[in-house]
């Protein structure tokens, strides 16, 4: 047991065929090697576990193989069998992080001027070489500039940015790219292959996901997978241990907040909780998801779950892809925040009931067109035309309503946006705020019904758009014929819309009690005894306007 070694340091790539997801950078190294064009110094660069220190490493092993300088190694020398076992006496490997004082660099390089004890050359591999202070960088400069014949410097680091340009520009660079998914699942399927562990490639999908990139967080990941689950690979075990969040669950999360279903939204979070999965992981999760759709909207392929799996269903069709993008702002600011806070499950439940609730984003190129038409329009108005009876779209069959019954069909029209609001807030918001409505027929026995509204602007879609959705609406939850008609009305002349009416009451209702207020006998007198002063008058119960 206590001899056990862990994938990422068993699978070490010993050449550079068997290095994965850096093609960019063995092929210019191997043609270095084979043309016989070394530089004196070479700098790595890339994030954690991409094969920076391996690449410097197998150069070593290019370099000083005791068959010649090689691109292919032989590995069973006594040469190559020291620098594989990290004790070779002309390869010296140094934590530049643990060594970052000017003396200690000093120390270093009085050992450049002795030649090679019995190797080619003398090699120096710096590790994290961002970590050296700026007397080091200084110290280093001559000595990297016009080293002698017989050595190498070879640095690498996962912060390029920190190094100074003095320092790089003595430097051959090799930046080392994130490694993609397809190919990590593809190198941890070989290595279980021969390691002759059981795997689902779903569960190699996601550890693959999870790694980002990095190989030797893949196979970290992986060893403590095979540990979890029982010797074997499995993907429910793989979503227990990272605390990940299944699919189904996150296409239920988001169709509750883009349908603004607050309740649901922190029934599905308090089930994510019970089960184990991270705040952090719900957020990036969602953006995933996002990303896709607004993805699928704009190049018209199917969402998918990055496993090759496509998502089981479908957004609502009146969500836009604006006010998806709007969605995804807020969720990755606030997800960014959650490590602050000492209740991130709490942090998060509020970060989603606010993208719960916000506002549909209308179109901007609509809304320019008709702030532009109102800008030249100015003050002038004009009755709005009038509502147009045309012909009548063929009504859909009426189908039961989702609570198991047939819906009653509203007696007016604030009931009937009270009922959209309650059932599709999205739609019901905008009829409440952009539509008014002079003519509500109820279907009877007499004749089918009849809805005439008057849209205000264009910001949230054509009147077409807008009769498609409520004739929808209609179809989908009441069993009753009924014509809808919409047409566009300009600002004087036409009914008010829900939304201006519920304005207009409550200022009327304020002024009422104003009114009464400073007419009241108890008040008045009050106010002479006492040379008191009203300052502010408001209902106990204020009238939501929005």
């Amino acid at each position: 047991m206590s001899d056990y070694v862990v994938l990422a340091r068993r699978w070490r790539p010993r050449s550079f065929d068997t290095l994965v997801g850096q093609e960019h950078v063995t092929r210019a190294l191997v043609n270095a090697l084979d043309g016989g064009r070394l530089s004196h110094a070479f700098l790595f660069s890339g994030i954690r576990g991409t094969g920076k220190t391996t690449l410097a490493r197998l150069l070593a092993l290019c370099l000083n193989c005791e068959q010649g300088t090689t691109s292919k190694p032989c590995g069973v020398c006594g040469s190559c069998r020291e620098i594989i076992a990290g004790h070779h006496p002309d390869v010296m490997e140094v934590d530049a992080a643990s060594r970052t004082k000017v003396e200690q660099m000093r120390e270093l390089l009085d050992m450049v001027a002795y030649a090679p004890t019995h190797s080619r050359f003398r090699i120096f591999i710096l590790d994290e070489v961002h970590m050296l202070s700026v007397p080091s960088f200084n110290a280093l400069l001559k000595t990297l500039e016009e080293p002698p014949s017989h050595v190498k410097f070879l640095f690498a680091t996962t912060e390029l940015r920190k190094l100074p340009a003095t320092i790089l520009s003595r430097c051959q660079r090799y930046e080392l790219r994130r490694v993609a998914e397809d190919v990590l699942l593809g190198h941890m399927a070989h290595i279980l292959d021969q390691e002759g562990i059981a795997y689902e490639n779903k569960a190699l999908a996601l550890v693959a996901q999870a790694a980002e990139g990095s190989v030797r967080d893949s196979l970290s990941l992986l060893d403590q997978v095979i540990a979890h689950g029982g010797g074997a690979v499995v993907h429910a075990t793989v979503e227990q241990l990272l605390g990940l969040t299944n699919r189904e669950t996150i296409h239920v999360l988001l169709g509750q907040i883009l349908t603004g279903d607050g309740k649901g939204v922190l029934e599905t979070v308090a089930g994510a909780h019970q089960n184990g999965v991270e705040p952090e992981m719900v957020v990036r999760d969602l953006l995933a998801r996002l990303h896709g759709e607004v993805r699928g909207k704009v190049i018209g392929n199917p969402v998918s779950q990055g496993d090759g799996a496509e998502w089981s269903g479908r957004l609502p069709e009146s969500v836009t892809v604006e006010h998806l993008q709007m969605v995804y702002m807020v969720l990755n600011k606030g997800g960014n925040e959650l490590h602050l806070t000492d209740r991130p499950w709490r942090a998060l439940e509020m970060l989603l009931l606010r993208v719960c609730y916000l506002a549909p984003v209308p179109d901007l190129g609509k809304l320019i067109r008709v702030l532009g038409r109102e800008t030249t329009s100015g003050d002038g108005g004009g009755a709005a035309p009038p509502v147009s009876q045309g012909p009548s779209a063929a009504s859909s069959p009426p189908v039961a309503s989702a609570r198991g019954g047939v819906e009653a069909f509203p007696g007016s029209w604030k009931q009937m946006v009270s009922t959209i609001r309650r059932l599709e807030p999205t739609l019901g918001m905008i009829l409440n705020a952009q539509l008014a409505c002079p003519e509500y027929r109820v279907p009877d026995a007499q004749g089918p019904g009849h809805v005439a509204l008057v849209l205000v602007n264009e910001c949230f879609g054509t009147p077409q758009e807008i009769r498609n959705k409520v004739q929808g609406f209609i179809s989908r939850h009441f069993q009753a014929k009924v014509t809808v008609v919409v047409t566009v009305g300009a600002d004087s002349g036409r009914p008010e819309t829900l939304q201006e009416a519920m304005v207009r009451e409550a200022g009327e209702t304020l002024s009422q009690l104003e009114s009464d207020v400073h007419s009241n006998p108890i008040l008045q007198s009050l106010r002479t005894r006492f040379n008191a002063e009203i300052v502010s008058i408001a209902p106990t119960e204020r009238v939501n306007l929005h």
